[in-house]
């Protein structure tokens, strides 16, 4: 397979290493490249106002960028090359291009939403990834231990039936598959707390490790590691557009301290995100 220009390549063997270190900068450039080719070709004017917006401001905002990149690095650490990877949730599939771009070709990129693909064609086009459009409360349309890997990036909050969304993840993910969460809410947040408190949007559903832990025990899952990640806000929905112009010049900044207070006890405790490492079992 070509993507992109990319020349296809021999598939590498599961037991050997990942890509080199990511140039952010580089992943920048292509999500803004890939977002003003697909306006370009108008098929974004399907989109709803507020969604076009919300995306326009997030792919041109340098923070916003960065914080999406230091997720999909958490994520892609758990990515082999070789990998059969479903971005369940993946809507405009950024995080599939970034694996593309890492990995090459040997990854077997699939994807699935609630949406339909077109307003999003240049992403899943450069990814390369097989997409479906979901028609169930939870089901997917895929068979037993089709996938190495399912990541969640955003997404496990939305779904509308959680506990058997999670026994579908289960069933789709070979034995000793794994499932990768990444920015599921915390309970604890303070930022979360402060957005209620000024009448901004905030999340529905809201976890602590052991909550959501406990969801994946029952589906099935053994649960490897978790982690709490940003302290300090790196998107402020709902403030003015000054305020966030102001505050995209503390970028480098931003990133040093969330470094320093994602590793100190009790703070971490209030970090808005949680991060989880699962796997299907390999007997049971």
């Amino acid at each position: 397979m070509t993507v992109l220009g990319m020349k296809a390549t021999r598939r590498p063997r599961p037991d050997e290493p990942g890509p080199a270190r990511p140039d952010h900068h580089a992943e920048v450039a292509l999500i803004r490249e890939l977002w003003r080719a697909q306006k370009a070709r108008g098929e974004t004017a399907g989109l709803p106002t507020d969604e076009l917006g919300y995306l326009d401001a997030h792919f041109a905002t340098p923070l916003a960028l960065s914080r999406r990149l230091a997720m999909i690095d958490w994520l892609a650490a758990g990515i082999r090359p070789g990998d059969r990877v479903l971005e369940w949730g993946c809507r405009h599939a950024v995080d599939s291009c970034i694996y593309r771009r890492r990995f090459g070709p040997s990854l077997d990129l699939s994807g699935c939403d609630y949406v339909e693909p077109s307003p999003y064609r240049a992403f899943h086009e450069y990814s390369g990834l097989r997409y479906q459009t979901i028609h169930h409360p939870y089901r997917l349309d895929y068979p037993d231990g089709a996938f190495d890997v399912v990541t969640s990036n955003g997404v496990w909050e939305h779904v509308e039936e959680e506990e058997r969304s999670l026994a579908e993840i289960h069933r789709i993910l070979r034995p000793g598959g794994r499932f990768l969460v990444a920015c599921l809410p915390n309970k604890y947040s303070y930022t979360e707390a402060l957005q209620r408190k000024l009448g901004h949007p905030a999340h529905d559903r809201l976890y602590t490790i052991a909550s959501a832990t406990a969801m994946m025990k029952a589906a099935g899952f053994e649960v490897l590691s978790t982690g709490r990640r940003l302290i300090v806000p790196t998107m402020l929905n709902g403030f003015p557009g000054v305020v966030k112009s102001a505050y995209a010049r503390l970028h480098g900044l931003v990133w040093v301290v969330n470094g320093v207070l994602e590793r100190t006890w009790p703070v971490s405790l209030i970090a808005s995100n949680l991060m989880f490492t699962a796997r299907r079992p390999t007997e049971g």
